[in-house]
C-alpha cells in the first residue's frame, strides 16, 4: 500500500517537476548560461525524447554554447517530429549552412520543400493507415447498408485521400527512412574495410551529415550525404539522429 502511494506521488509531483526544469532551463539560457541551460533541456528531453520543443530548445543552448554537432543533432530530431515548424526548419538550415551544408537541396525553391515536408514521416505513415481504415469501412457500408450518395461519396473521400497520402509517403519514404549521422569527433575517418588495418580514404569533419549504409560490430559503412563518397567509420565517432 506504501509503495503505491509513492508511486502515486511521484507520479502527481513529475508535472511540476518538469515545469520547474523548463523554468530554470529558461532562465538560464535568458542569462546567458547556455552550458546550464543545455543541462537541464537535456535533463527534460531525456524523460520527453519526442517533443520537439524540448529538443529544439536544446539544440538552441547547445548551438549558442559553440557546440554545433550536438546542436545539429537535436535540431534534426526536433525536424523529424515536427517537419512544418518554421523556426526548427530555419534554426536547421542555419546551424548546417555554418558547416557548408544546406537544408533545401539545389534547385528546390523553398516553398516547395516545405510542403513536400509538412508531414513528419510518421504523421504520413498514421495518415495513410487512418484513410486505409476509413476506406475500408466505407465500401463494407456501401455493400451491407446500402448504395446512397452520401455512402458513395464517403468512399470516393476515403480512397482519393488514401492515395493522396499513401504517394506522398512513399515519395518521402526512402529520404525519410534514412539513418543520418553527424560527426561528433574533429574529424571522422573514412575507411575502405571495417577496421584500423585498412587504409583511410578521406576524413569528415565535425557536424557533418553521413547516412548509415550498414553496420558490422563497432564500425558503420556510410556515405557523405549527397556526395557518391562511402567508407567505413567507427561508430563511437558518430551520434546516430
Amino acid at each position: 500500500m506504501r509503495a503505491l502511494l509513492l508511486v502515486v506521488i511521484l507520479f502527481a509531483a513529475f508535472p511540476l517537476f518538469a515545469q520547474e526544469t523548463e523554468k530554470t532551463a529558461s532562465e538560464k539560457y535568458n542569462s546567458g548560461d547556455y552550458l546550464g541551460a543545455a543541462e537541464e533541456y537535456q535533463l527534460k528531453a531525456e524523460a520527453e525524447p519526442d517533443n520537439p520543443y524540448v529538443l529544439y530548445n536544446l539544440a538552441n543552448s547547445y548551438f549558442k554554447s559553440g557546440d554545433g554537432d550536438k546542436a545539429l543533432v537535436y535540431y534534426l530530431r526536433a525536424f523529424k517530429l515536427l517537419p512544418r515548424d518554421a523556426d526548427i526548419r530555419h534554426n536547421l538550415a542555419f546551424a548546417l549552412q555554418a558547416t557548408g551544408q544546406k537544408l533545401v537541396p539545389d534547385g528546390m525553391p523553398d516553398t516547395v520543400f516545405n510542403l513536400y515536408n509538412y508531414y513528419s514521416l510518421a504523421e504520413l505513415k498514421g495518415l495513410s493507415a487512418f484513410f486505409a481504415w476509413l476506406l475500408a469501412f466505407s465500401v463494407l457500408a456501401y455493400f451491407f447498408l446500402g448504395r446512397g450518395k452520401r455512402v458513395k461519396l464517403l468512399c470516393f473521400a476515403a480512397g482519393a485521400l488514401f492515395l493522396f497520402f499513401a504517394l506522398w509517403l512513399t515519395l518521402r519514404y526512402p529520404a525519410g527512412s534514412q539513418r543520418l549521422a553527424v560527426v561528433t569527433v574533429p574529424r571522422a575517418e573514412l575507411r575502405s574495410g571495417p577496421g584500423e588495418n585498412f587504409p583511410v580514404g578521406l576524413s569528415v569533419p565535425r557536424a557533418h551529415l553521413l547516412v548509415i549504409a550498414d553496420s558490422k560490430g563497432e564500425w558503420d559503412h556510410v556515405n557523405i550525404k549527397d556526395t557518391d563518397s562511402s567508407g567505413w567509420v567507427l561508430k563511437k565517432s558518430l551520434e546516430e539522429i
